[in-house]
């Protein structure tokens, strides 16, 4: 059993169809029929059902995918532990972050790469649900994100900072002269909120069902930023925390007055039982030097 066939394997599960599999792992579509079948003889069962130009896992290789996606990233594991010994300063960073935390993310890249510029930095940028899916599988090393603690209790963490949740307004906006405002009058507001999967869009959900509140949802967008923009001419209000506003000094975050708690911790997760990188702690460090300030 070789390394290179558990990985065809795992693509060729993840894609269900050996011709893309072999195109993502620019391969021929016959050397990966061959490995597959090689795989299968050596363990004595059929791997995949063929079905069509579809392949589907067996039961058999349901079972058998998570061993092989553990073989696979214990020799990553050991190829980045010889690294580190190394003290080579190479490889590649993978992050995911949430879009309301991509203001800490760029300063603590400036901040790394300046000290470690021969790693190479992928980024990431989606919704907390979508994040913490990439962080189980293994495609990212760690991310960065609110935290949603009733959901994510297997993830390791690491506390940065505490945000507040404000409504946001662009200063042109009726209601941007108000110093707070109330639970009730949040219903006076046509609002533009992130979609579903966000971790601030949870929160304020979270929030109006405790409270029986009915917001006006005109619009919900994937992307943070889009919808801070789309407050220019102040017809629009939003709800998310102050860190997302971070340099936006046209808009004015306001204090929600409010008996549930409203604030978010943000966070650094790290999937569990995997080897930290030296340059994924250095990065850690970078975050907290940054937040500490």
């Amino acid at each position: 059993m070789e390394l290179r066939q558990l990985k065809y394997f795992k693509e060729a599960c993840e894609l269900q169809n050996f011709s893309e599999a072999a195109r993502v792992l620019h391969i021929s579509q016959s050397t990966l029929s061959q490995q597959i079948k090689q795989l299968e003889d050596e363990l004595d069962v059929l791997l995949f059902d063929r079905i069509g130009k579809r392949i589907v896992p067996t039961e058999a290789g349901k079972a058998f995918l998570p061993f092989a996606c553990k073989s696979i990233q214990d020799a990553e594991d050991g190829r980045q532990i010889i690294r580190d010994l190394k003290g080579v300063e190479t490889g590649t960073l993978h992050i995911g972050a949430t879009h309301s935390l991509v203001p800490l993310l760029i300063a603590a890249i400036n901040r790394f790469s300046e000290s470690h510029p021969k790693v190479k930095i992928m980024v990431t940028i989606g919704t907390s649900a979508q994040m913490m899916e990439s962080l189980k599988s293994n495609a990212l090393d760690f991310v960065l994100s609110f935290d949603a603690e009733e959901e994510w209790k297997e993830m390791e963490r690491l506390a940065l900072f505490t945000s507040h949740l404000f409504v946001v307004v662009h200063r042109t906006h009726p209601f941007a002269g108000l110093s707070s405002i109330t639970l009730k009058k949040l219903q006076q507001l046509a609002f533009i909120l992130p979609e579903k999967g966000f971790a601030t869009r949870k929160k304020v959900d979270a929030i109006c069902h405790r409270n029986g509140l009915e917001l006006h949802v005109d619009i919900e967008i994937n992307d943070v930023h889009t919808i801070l923009h789309m407050l220019v001419g102040g017809k629009w209000a939003t709800m998310t925390s102050e860190a997302a506003v971070h340099g936006e000094p046209n808009l004015v975050c306001i204090p929600i007055l409010c008996a549930d708690q409203t604030t978010s911790k943000a966070c650094l997760f790290w999937p569990q039982g995997i080897y930290r990188k030296n340059s994924a702690l250095a990065f850690a460090s970078c975050l907290q030097e940054i937040t500490a300030r």
